[in-house]
């Protein structure tokens, strides 16, 4: 691919019925069942996504771009 479509779709590979590019997700928090869960992600951030400033799946797309 050459670098221009790369920066459009690198770090990104949709699955069956999912979005041909990164989605822009503009949640800024997310939800749990339970107090136990996000007790367990306060735990150990990397578990899962809590909050957009930590993280999110367009955020974590970008950041695994790599030519």
């Amino acid at each position: 691919m050459v670098d221009e479509t790369l920066c459009l779709h690198a770090g990104y590979t949709p699955k069956n019925s999912e979005s041909r590019v990164v989605p822009i997700v503009q949640s800024t928090t997310y939800i749990y069942d339970s107090t136990k869960e996000i007790a367990e992600v306060f735990d150990d951030p990397m578990k899962s996504l809590i909050y957009s400033r930590f993280g999110n799946p367009t955020v974590i797309a970008v950041e695994d771009f790599r030519i």
